[in-house]
């Protein structure tokens, strides 16, 4: 099994940073190729298979819909059918966003922000139970502490340190069916500093999903 990387660079679901501005987390996935993660995973036998562009951004929020509503539902229809096209070719996807927004493409819904050590633990015990027929992996990068990880949308203090989150990934990457990154935000980091950490992440981390685990 080896690692389809596809990219989702959408900001849809995100508000503005400031009035006029648009989220930088559309960025991403080129700001960390840019820090190396496409030629260290392709080293380690990866696939890049292309990338899914979103629909143009606007702030149009408005009383009882989500910002950008129809374009996110119709970029989560073709992210969902790439990624099931890389999963009958016998990848494990690795998706590169974007926003949260993608989470709508692989069936998901936001968990909880607080408490992450325990979620951690509940998270490795869920996942360890025999019978378990798979599972999808969603990463929001905002779950490390922002002393550690300021780059990201939503800064939130009590999060992991890089290398529990590195060491909770490489636990759960073996049996998953698939992965995502989200919410990192390249305009935040401006020399790269933080971009080379979450490589670092992912690589290590993320490198078991190539394992012929299914």
């Amino acid at each position: 099994m080896r690692i389809g990387l596809l990219s989702a660079p959408s900001n849809l679901g995100l508000r503005p940073p400031a009035p006029g501005s648009v989220p930088g987390c559309a960025k991403a996935p080129e700001a960390l190729r840019e820090a190396g993660l496409h030629r260290r995973l392709a080293e380690l036998g990866a696939d890049e298979r292309g990338v899914v562009l979103p629909g143009r951004y606007a702030d149009d929020a408005t009383r009882g819909s989500l910002r950008n509503q129809a374009a996110i539902i119709e970029h989560a229809r073709r992210l969902a059918g790439r990624i099931d096209l890389l999963r009958a070719s016998g990848l494990a996807p690795l998706v590169l966003g974007g926003d949260c927004s993608i989470l709508v493409a692989a069936g998901l819904r936001c968990g909880a922000r607080r408490g992450v050590e325990q979620a951690a633990r509940t998270i490795l015990g869920v996942a360890g139970r025999a019978g378990l027929d798979g599972y999808w992996i969603h990463l929001d990068v905002d779950i490390l502490d922002p002393g550690v990880m300021p780059a990201v949308d939503s800064p939130d203090p009590g999060g992991l340190s890089a290398a529990e989150l590195t060491g909770l990934l490489a636990a759960l990457a073996p049996r998953a069916a698939g992965a995502q990154v989200t919410v990192f935000d390249p305009d935040l980091d401006p020399d790269g500093r933080h971009a080379r950490l979450l490589t670092d992440i992912l690589v290590t981390g993320l490198a078991p999903l190539s394992r012929d685990h299914r």
